[in-house]
């Protein structure tokens, strides 16, 4: 997917001020067409054993909703997950070189508290790598989960 298709997609999907079409359009910051990748290991009962019957989903965020984009149960660790610096779905940030968008993530599996991985973001052509442990739910704490929030850094823009 090239930064044409990218743009069509967002563009479709967004409503737009003229001035803010313009700045899209006039591309002072080129949205990326590049791709990166999330490496992630995910076990439970302390890494003794490899979660592979967990539930893992990744999600975008467009217009305050979250659309998932790709959900699968890793098989082994750690398990390499390829995606788009710019999503056609997400909402794009403006960064200091380019467009690009965040991530979020859950993990979930039957008897563990869920894991929420909030705001991840790409580079281009570099392995983001996690580490997770699932805890098993205690009885009399339920609705207990492990919530990570990754600030974005001050100078992104989100449009």
């Amino acid at each position: 997917m090239n930064c044409y298709e990218v743009r069509k997609y967002y563009n479709r999907y967004r409503k737009h001020e003229k001035n803010d079409l313009d700045f899209v359009s006039t591309n002072r910051v080129p949205i990326s067409n590049d791709v990166g990748y999330i490496e992630i290991s995910i076990t439970k009962d302390l890494g003794q054993e490899i979660a592979t019957d967990a539930v893992l989903t990744i999600y975008v965020n467009q217009n305050g909703d979250q659309i998932p984009v790709a959900t699968l149960s890793p098989t082994e660790n750690p398990t390499l997950i390829e995606l788009p610096i710019a999503h056609p779905l997400g909402t794009l940030v403006e960064g200091p070189e380019y467009y690009f968008t965040p991530y979020n993530l859950t993990i979930e599996d039957e008897g563990y508290y869920r894991i929420i991985t909030q705001n991840i973001r790409l580079f281009p052509n570099v392995k983001a790598a996690f580490f997770y442990n699932l805890n098993r739910i205690v009885t009399g704490q339920p609705g207990h989960e492990e919530i990570i929030i990754i600030p974005p850094h001050p100078r992104d823009i989100i449009k």
